[in-house]
Protein backbone atom coordinates (compact mmCIF):
# COMPACT_ATOMS: atom_id res chain seq x y z
CA UNK A 1 0.00 0.00 0.00
CA UNK A 2 1.49 3.11 -1.27
CA UNK A 3 -1.29 5.58 -0.26
CA UNK A 4 -3.96 5.86 2.74
CA UNK A 5 -6.58 4.61 1.01
CA UNK A 6 -10.62 4.88 1.79
CA UNK A 7 -10.50 2.32 4.29
CA UNK A 8 -8.09 4.16 6.71
CA UNK A 9 -9.77 7.28 6.82
CA UNK A 10 -11.98 5.63 9.36
CA UNK A 11 -10.43 3.61 12.65
CA UNK A 12 -9.78 -0.08 10.79
CA UNK A 13 -11.34 -1.38 14.80
CA UNK A 14 -14.25 0.94 14.82
CA UNK A 15 -14.90 2.24 12.02
CA UNK A 16 -15.16 5.53 13.28
CA UNK A 17 -13.24 8.67 12.54
CA UNK A 18 -10.08 8.98 13.69
CA UNK A 19 -7.49 11.82 14.81
CA UNK A 20 -4.73 10.73 13.03
CA UNK A 21 -3.17 8.08 10.59
CA UNK A 22 0.51 7.69 9.57
CA UNK A 23 2.98 5.31 8.22
CA UNK A 24 4.80 3.38 11.62
CA UNK A 25 7.30 1.97 9.37
CA UNK A 26 10.04 3.29 6.10
CA UNK A 27 7.97 0.61 4.01
CA UNK A 28 3.97 1.73 4.95
CA UNK A 29 3.58 -2.45 6.09
CA UNK A 30 2.02 -0.48 9.24
CA UNK A 31 0.29 1.98 9.92
CA UNK A 32 -0.08 4.32 13.38
CA UNK A 33 -3.81 4.88 14.12
CA UNK A 34 -5.13 7.45 16.59
CA UNK A 35 -8.45 6.52 17.21
CA UNK A 36 -10.48 8.07 20.46
CA UNK A 37 -13.10 5.39 20.04
CA UNK A 38 -10.01 2.91 21.14
CA UNK A 39 -8.93 5.53 24.00
CA UNK A 40 -5.66 6.54 21.80
CA UNK A 41 -2.93 5.23 19.30
CA UNK A 42 -2.16 2.42 18.09
CA UNK A 43 0.11 0.58 15.36
CA UNK A 44 -1.76 -2.03 13.11
CA UNK A 45 -0.18 -3.99 9.87
CA UNK A 46 -1.84 -3.41 6.85
CA UNK A 47 -2.16 -7.29 6.52
CA UNK A 48 -4.11 -7.46 9.54
CA UNK A 49 -6.62 -5.07 8.56
CA UNK A 50 -6.43 -5.02 4.66
CA UNK A 51 -7.04 -8.51 5.22
CA UNK A 52 -10.11 -7.79 7.07
CA UNK A 53 -8.89 -9.65 10.74
CA UNK A 54 -10.33 -6.85 12.40
CA UNK A 55 -13.85 -6.91 10.80
CA UNK A 56 -14.31 -10.35 11.92
CA UNK A 57 -14.16 -8.96 15.64
CA UNK A 58 -17.23 -8.94 18.10
CA UNK A 59 -18.47 -6.39 19.91
CA UNK A 60 -17.57 -8.13 23.43
CA UNK A 61 -13.46 -8.47 21.34
CA UNK A 62 -13.58 -4.62 20.13
CA UNK A 63 -14.66 -3.01 23.77
CA UNK A 64 -12.08 -5.58 25.41
CA UNK A 65 -9.16 -4.73 22.74
CA UNK A 66 -10.13 -1.17 23.24
CA UNK A 67 -9.69 -1.03 27.10
CA UNK A 68 -6.43 -2.55 26.52
CA UNK A 69 -5.39 0.02 23.86
CA UNK A 70 -6.11 2.68 26.51
CA UNK A 71 -4.55 0.92 29.31
CA UNK A 72 -1.02 1.35 27.54
CA UNK A 73 -1.99 4.48 26.46
CA UNK A 74 -2.03 5.45 30.03
CA UNK A 75 1.35 3.77 30.42
CA UNK A 76 2.70 6.28 27.42
CA UNK A 77 2.80 3.44 25.28
CA UNK A 78 1.88 2.52 21.83
CA UNK A 79 0.45 -1.30 21.38
CA UNK A 80 0.95 -3.18 18.10
CA UNK A 81 -2.07 -5.00 16.97
CA UNK A 82 -1.28 -8.50 15.30
CA UNK A 83 -2.94 -11.34 14.32
CA UNK A 84 -1.85 -13.14 17.82
CA UNK A 85 -3.25 -9.58 19.84
CA UNK A 86 -6.72 -10.23 17.91
CA UNK A 87 -6.89 -14.07 18.48
CA UNK A 88 -5.91 -13.79 22.19
CA UNK A 89 -8.70 -10.94 23.29
CA UNK A 90 -10.95 -13.19 22.86
CA UNK A 91 -10.58 -15.09 25.78
CA UNK A 92 -9.67 -11.74 27.95
CA UNK A 93 -13.01 -11.88 30.38
CA UNK A 94 -15.38 -9.10 30.69
CA UNK A 95 -15.48 -6.82 33.90
CA UNK A 96 -18.82 -6.71 35.89
CA UNK A 97 -20.80 -3.81 35.63
CA UNK A 98 -19.14 -2.47 39.51
CA UNK A 99 -16.08 -2.72 37.54
CA UNK A 100 -16.89 -0.86 34.79
CA UNK A 101 -18.34 1.98 37.48
CA UNK A 102 -14.95 2.28 39.02
CA UNK A 103 -13.32 2.57 35.39
CA UNK A 104 -15.54 5.74 34.65
CA UNK A 105 -14.95 7.26 38.20
CA UNK A 106 -11.27 6.94 37.47
CA UNK A 107 -11.67 7.83 34.19
CA UNK A 108 -13.82 11.38 35.19
CA UNK A 109 -11.16 11.81 38.01
CA UNK A 110 -8.48 11.76 35.28
CA UNK A 111 -10.21 14.59 33.25
CA UNK A 112 -11.23 16.90 36.60
CA UNK A 113 -9.05 19.73 36.25
CA UNK A 114 -9.74 20.87 40.04
CA UNK A 115 -11.74 20.14 42.97
CA UNK A 116 -15.54 20.74 42.24
CA UNK A 117 -14.90 21.23 38.31
CA UNK A 118 -17.22 20.02 36.07
CA UNK A 119 -16.35 17.37 33.34
CA UNK A 120 -18.14 17.58 30.56
CA UNK A 121 -19.44 14.23 29.16
CA UNK A 122 -19.67 15.26 25.50
CA UNK A 123 -16.48 15.72 24.82
CA UNK A 124 -15.36 12.53 26.00
CA UNK A 125 -17.76 10.00 24.96
CA UNK A 126 -15.35 7.82 22.59
CA UNK A 127 -13.00 7.30 25.38
CA UNK A 128 -15.39 6.95 28.11
CA UNK A 129 -16.48 3.84 26.13
CA UNK A 130 -12.92 2.62 25.37
CA UNK A 131 -12.06 3.45 29.28
CA UNK A 132 -14.92 1.23 30.59
CA UNK A 133 -15.56 -1.46 27.76
CA UNK A 134 -19.35 -0.16 27.07
CA UNK A 135 -20.36 -0.18 23.78
CA UNK A 136 -22.59 2.61 23.29
CA UNK A 137 -24.11 5.80 24.56
CA UNK A 138 -27.03 4.39 26.12
CA UNK A 139 -25.01 1.76 28.41
CA UNK A 140 -22.84 5.70 29.12
CA UNK A 141 -26.37 6.84 30.12
CA UNK A 142 -27.16 4.21 32.15
CA UNK A 143 -23.30 3.56 34.07
CA UNK A 144 -24.49 7.32 34.90
CA UNK A 145 -27.21 7.15 36.49
CA UNK A 146 -25.90 4.31 38.57
CA UNK A 147 -23.19 5.98 39.64
CA UNK A 148 -24.98 9.10 40.38
CA UNK A 149 -27.51 6.56 42.60
CA UNK A 150 -24.15 5.92 44.82
CA UNK A 151 -23.81 9.66 45.28
CA UNK A 152 -20.08 9.44 43.75
CA UNK A 153 -20.54 12.28 40.96
CA UNK A 154 -23.69 15.25 40.69
CA UNK A 155 -25.21 15.28 37.20
CA UNK A 156 -26.05 17.82 35.09
CA UNK A 157 -27.37 18.39 31.50
CA UNK A 158 -23.96 17.27 29.68
CA UNK A 159 -21.91 17.47 32.63
CA UNK A 160 -20.40 15.81 36.04
CA UNK A 161 -18.82 16.48 39.01
CA UNK A 162 -17.29 13.77 41.54
CA UNK A 163 -18.13 13.91 44.82
CA UNK A 164 -16.63 13.70 48.23
CA UNK A 165 -18.33 10.13 48.47
CA UNK A 166 -16.83 9.68 44.93
CA UNK A 167 -12.99 10.49 46.07
CA UNK A 168 -13.85 8.59 49.26
CA UNK A 169 -14.35 5.59 46.43
CA UNK A 170 -11.42 6.36 44.45
CA UNK A 171 -9.02 6.46 48.21
CA UNK A 172 -10.71 2.90 48.69
CA UNK A 173 -9.33 1.50 44.95
CA UNK A 174 -6.30 2.91 45.70
CA UNK A 175 -5.42 1.45 48.66
CA UNK A 176 -6.81 -1.96 48.41
CA UNK A 177 -4.08 -4.22 48.40
CA UNK A 178 -1.96 -1.84 50.73
CA UNK A 179 -2.01 -4.98 53.45
CA UNK A 180 -0.92 -7.53 50.97
CA UNK A 181 1.89 -9.20 50.83
CA UNK A 182 1.40 -10.84 47.85
CA UNK A 183 3.07 -10.58 44.56
CA UNK A 184 1.76 -11.56 41.33
CA UNK A 185 4.34 -12.40 38.71
CA UNK A 186 3.62 -12.27 35.40
CA UNK A 187 6.42 -14.10 32.63
CA UNK A 188 6.44 -16.67 30.16
CA UNK A 189 5.91 -19.60 31.82
CA UNK A 190 8.58 -22.33 30.50
CA UNK A 191 11.58 -24.33 31.42
CA UNK A 192 14.33 -22.22 30.01
CA UNK A 193 12.67 -19.38 32.44
CA UNK A 194 13.08 -22.11 35.68
CA UNK A 195 16.08 -20.55 36.96
CA UNK A 196 15.10 -16.99 36.13
CA UNK A 197 12.49 -17.95 38.56
CA UNK A 198 14.34 -19.77 40.92
CA UNK A 199 17.68 -17.42 41.22
CA UNK A 200 16.13 -14.52 40.49
CA UNK A 201 12.40 -13.38 40.79
CA UNK A 202 11.05 -15.14 43.64
CA UNK A 203 14.06 -14.60 46.20
CA UNK A 204 14.61 -11.21 45.37
CA UNK A 205 10.74 -10.43 46.06
CA UNK A 206 10.91 -12.98 49.08
CA UNK A 207 14.03 -10.94 50.00
CA UNK A 208 11.59 -7.38 50.07
CA UNK A 209 9.81 -9.23 52.37
CA UNK A 210 6.94 -10.47 49.96
CA UNK A 211 5.68 -13.77 48.66
CA UNK A 212 5.37 -14.90 45.10
CA UNK A 213 2.95 -16.19 43.49
CA UNK A 214 3.12 -16.73 39.64
CA UNK A 215 0.27 -19.46 38.86
CA UNK A 216 1.41 -22.51 36.13
CA UNK A 217 -0.85 -22.88 33.32
CA UNK A 218 -0.56 -25.80 31.01
CA UNK A 219 -0.59 -25.69 27.26
CA UNK A 220 -2.86 -22.64 27.37
CA UNK A 221 0.33 -20.31 28.47
CA UNK A 222 -1.59 -17.34 27.01
CA UNK A 223 -5.37 -17.83 28.38
CA UNK A 224 -6.46 -15.10 30.99
CA UNK A 225 -8.66 -16.94 33.50
CA UNK A 226 -10.62 -16.06 36.38
CA UNK A 227 -8.01 -16.91 38.52
CA UNK A 228 -5.43 -14.76 37.09
CA UNK A 229 -7.72 -11.71 37.45
CA UNK A 230 -8.67 -12.96 41.26
CA UNK A 231 -4.76 -13.11 42.35
CA UNK A 232 -3.67 -9.84 40.77
CA UNK A 233 -6.68 -8.31 42.84
CA UNK A 234 -5.53 -9.32 45.74
CA UNK A 235 -1.40 -8.48 45.22
CA UNK A 236 0.19 -5.27 46.42
CA UNK A 237 2.44 -5.33 43.33
CA UNK A 238 2.86 -7.33 40.10
CA UNK A 239 6.22 -7.94 38.55
CA UNK A 240 5.83 -8.53 34.68
CA UNK A 241 8.80 -10.14 32.77
CA UNK A 242 8.61 -9.63 29.00
CA UNK A 243 11.17 -12.25 27.87
CA UNK A 244 9.77 -14.16 24.80
CA UNK A 245 11.17 -16.90 22.92
CA UNK A 246 11.39 -16.42 19.29
CA UNK A 247 11.54 -12.85 20.40
CA UNK A 248 8.74 -12.15 17.63
CA UNK A 249 6.53 -14.00 19.80
CA UNK A 250 5.43 -11.48 22.51
CA UNK A 251 4.12 -12.83 25.72
CA UNK A 252 0.18 -11.12 24.78
CA UNK A 253 -0.90 -12.15 28.62
CA UNK A 254 1.96 -10.57 30.27
CA UNK A 255 1.11 -7.04 28.54
CA UNK A 256 -2.65 -7.46 29.62
CA UNK A 257 -1.80 -8.38 33.20
CA UNK A 258 0.50 -5.56 33.69
CA UNK A 259 -2.22 -3.16 32.31
CA UNK A 260 -4.85 -4.71 34.27
CA UNK A 261 -2.95 -4.09 37.77
CA UNK A 262 -1.92 -0.78 36.32
CA UNK A 263 -5.78 -0.04 35.55
CA UNK A 264 -6.37 -1.48 39.75
CA UNK A 265 -3.77 1.42 40.56
CA UNK A 266 -1.85 -1.62 41.32
CA UNK A 267 2.35 -0.60 40.72
CA UNK A 268 3.98 -2.70 37.94
CA UNK A 269 7.37 -3.55 38.16
CA UNK A 270 8.63 -4.13 34.64
CA UNK A 271 12.38 -6.91 33.39
CA UNK A 272 13.25 -8.40 30.61
CA UNK A 273 16.47 -10.40 29.04
CA UNK A 274 18.55 -7.66 27.69
CA UNK A 275 19.25 -8.52 24.42
CA UNK A 276 15.13 -9.02 23.74
CA UNK A 277 14.33 -5.55 24.87
CA UNK A 278 14.36 -3.96 21.19
CA UNK A 279 11.80 -7.08 20.15
CA UNK A 280 8.95 -5.85 22.95
CA UNK A 281 6.37 -5.52 20.65
CA UNK A 282 5.87 -1.92 22.79
CA UNK A 283 7.58 1.39 23.01
CA UNK A 284 8.86 0.85 26.75
CA UNK A 285 11.41 3.58 26.63
CA UNK A 286 9.55 5.93 29.58
CA UNK A 287 9.58 3.22 31.69
CA UNK A 288 12.74 1.55 33.64
CA UNK A 289 13.05 -1.76 32.81
CA UNK A 290 15.10 -4.27 34.81
CA UNK A 291 17.36 -5.62 32.34
CA UNK A 292 18.63 -9.10 33.57
CA UNK A 293 21.29 -12.07 31.85
CA UNK A 294 20.88 -15.64 31.76
CA UNK A 295 24.39 -16.13 33.41
CA UNK A 296 24.13 -13.05 35.94
CA UNK A 297 20.68 -14.12 37.62
CA UNK A 298 22.30 -13.04 40.98
CA UNK A 299 22.50 -9.31 39.79
CA UNK A 300 18.40 -10.10 39.21
CA UNK A 301 17.74 -10.70 42.20
CA UNK A 302 19.30 -7.85 44.00
CA UNK A 303 18.02 -5.23 41.45
CA UNK A 304 14.38 -6.84 41.81
CA UNK A 305 14.82 -6.26 46.03
CA UNK A 306 15.98 -2.85 45.67
CA UNK A 307 13.44 -1.70 43.49
CA UNK A 308 10.69 -3.35 45.56
CA UNK A 309 11.92 -1.55 48.84
CA UNK A 310 12.67 1.80 46.81
CA UNK A 311 9.11 1.65 45.25
CA UNK A 312 6.62 -0.48 47.38
CA UNK A 313 8.56 -0.44 50.69
CA UNK A 314 9.53 -3.18 53.07
CA UNK A 315 7.20 -5.97 52.77
CA UNK A 316 5.64 -7.81 56.10
CA UNK A 317 7.87 -10.99 55.94
CA UNK A 318 11.53 -9.15 55.40
CA UNK A 319 12.93 -9.66 59.04
CA UNK A 320 11.90 -13.26 58.88
CA UNK A 321 13.95 -13.30 55.84
CA UNK A 322 17.22 -12.06 56.13
CA UNK A 323 19.57 -11.85 53.19
CA UNK A 324 21.69 -14.34 51.60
Amino acid sequence: MNDIDLAWVTCPIWGTPCERIKPATPDKSAWEVNSPRTGGKYIISHNVSGGRATASLDEPSKVKLSRWIYEQNQLGEIPKIDSHTLKEVSDWPMPSVLEQMDYCLQFLESKTEALGKAVKIASHLDEIQAATLLKNVDEISYLIREIRDKDWINVGRGWVVILSKGYQRLEELRKTNAASDQAFVAMWLAPSMDEVWKKGLEPGIREAGYKALRIDRSESNNKIDDEIIAEIRHSRFVVADFTSDPPENARGSVYYEAGFARGLNIPVIFTCREDLIEHIHFDTRQYRHIRWKKEKLEDLRKQLKDRILATIGDGPHRNKNPQH
